[in-house]
């Protein structure tokens, strides 16, 4: 009994790993581009996407349309690293602020923003220290002595792992002896409702959340910029007050890495070009966020000053993981090794037991299992996309259950040959169909 596959799977294999990229267009974008917002819908993020999305339409500065899709879960990481593991031809990008960088430094995701390619920065919105309007605290200097004199007991409401936490932690950095006790509560609304409750003492807001709170009774301390906000004059920022911090949020727009250039630029320029459309421009006042727009280098250099000053402060180090591929790659020839030791041991047991019974034979097991591997890495190191690896995935472990039994003719394996090559190509495309227009999620 042998193990039997025609040559021409081979020849498919072959041909599906040669055309992975037969499809791909020459006029981008040929399709809607995705934007994931890898928060809930209706927040600030989805809020200014769905400004440029409808500029972009309404202005058609793109040939399609943007399409925003709300991954929301863990502080963002969730949708981040969906965009992360995508196929970097530009039809899959990320609309995620500061959020990338605090993940990183506080050890909510394993990367950050080196982990893309960035196409441009869009709006920035300053953090505001706020208390209650009824709080002993008129300024930050008085606020930060008090932390100083009473280390760990003024507690601090902010989203954990987010730039609310690290305005909070730079504050602390500025003064010594400082140092808050951090509770978590996610959005502006959630933090105002525990400070009006006397459960916190203090917490950040973006400006707008500021504005529209303060008749709530909200007190302004200090404003986090590089200077006052025209709708808040008389709030002084922190550096006026001996603190050199400044905590900004902007709104990046983030590729997989490995995007082509063209298709990058094509990208900033729609977006930029958004940011300049009138409606844009009015909604950006209402939002009280500052008219930025950063590419190429200048978007690197702010990006790379950012991260310097939320690393600066960060309190977490990373833990030092094994390498997880070549451990895979080792266990599978380690697999492989006993397998093949197992199967001359038992043949030669039998030889010399003079066994009627024929050896177990491993050969399709230990395929299936290499196959699977290596159909994991491949998806993983982004060697194939999901439908070809799919359908090599479907082809080799059917062809390994294919035997012919003694002088039965090749003929007689067509029929369940030609079953295999049509379950691997259904599977892979129907699959395929399902999660990524069905389902909407991003495949390999």
């Amino acid at each position: 009994m042998k193990s039997t596959l025609p040559r021409y799977v081979v020849i498919v294999w072959l041909l599906l790993i040669c055309t992975v990229n037969w499809a791909a267009e020459v006029d981008f974008p040929a399709r809607p581009v995705k934007v994931i917002v890898p928060f809930a819908a209706g927040g600030g993020s989805d809020t200014f996407g769905r400004i440029i999305q409808s500029a972009i339409r309404d202005n058609e500065l793109l040939p399609q349309p943007m399409v925003m899709v709300n991954v929301p879960g863990a502080g963002g990481t969730i949708g981040s690293r969906r965009v992360k593991n995508t196929r970097p031809d530009g039809y899959t990008i990320l609309l995620l602020h500061e959020g990338i960088l605090t993940a990183k430094h506080a050890g909510q995701a394993a990367y950050g923003p080196e982990a893309f390619t960035p196409i441009i920065g869009t709006g920035d919105s300053t953090q505001v220290i706020a208390v209650a309007a009824d709080s002993e605290f008129d300024d930050l200097p008085a606020l930060m002595d008090a932390v100083s004199k009473r280390p760990g007991e003024m507690i601090f409401s902010a989203n954990i792992g987010a730039p609310s936490h690290f305005a909070g932690l730079m504050l602390q950095a500025e003064r010594q002896g400082a140092e808050f006790r951090y509770t978590q509560n996610g959005g502006g609304a959630k933090r105002l409702a525990a400070i009006l409750g006397d459960h916190v003492e203090v917490s950040a807001f973006s400006i707008a959340e500021y504005v529209q709170f303060r008749e709530s009774g909200l007190k302004a301390l200090a404003l986090l910029g590089s200077e006052r906000h025209p709708d808040i004059p008389e709030l002084p920022t922190a550096t006026e007050q001996g603190f050199n911090v400044i905590s900004q949020n902007m709104q990046f727009w983030w590729a997989p890495l490995g995007t082509p250039k063209e298709r990058v630029a094509v990208l900033a320029d729609a977006i930029g070009a958004a940011m300049k459309t009138p409606e844009v421009q009015q909604r950006l006042q209402e939002m009280r966020l500052q008219d930025t727009t950063l590419t190429g280098k200048s978007l690197e250099a702010e990006l790379k000053q950012r991260d310097g000053r939320i690393a600066a402060v960060a309190t977490w180090t990373p833990p030092a993981l094994p390498n997880f591929p070549q451990w895979v790659i080792a266990a599978a020839i380690l697999l492989a090794g006993i397998a093949v030791i197992r199967k001359r041991v038992s043949g030669e047991a039998s030889k010399e037991a003079n066994q009627t019974t024929p050896p177990v034979n491993w050969s399709p097991l230990l395929t299936i299992g290499v196959t699977t591997v290596l159909y994991v890495l491949a998806m993983q190191m982004q060697l194939l996309t999901f439908v070809p690896a799919t359908a090599i995935f479907v082809l080799a472990c059917g062809g390994s259950l294919i035997t012919r039994q003694g002088n039965q003719p090749k003929q007689a394996m067509l029929k369940p040959v030609m079953a295999i090559v049509a379950m691997a190509f259904t599977m892979s495309f129907a699959l395929h169909f399902l999660f990524t227009q069905v389902l909407v999620v991003d495949l390999p």
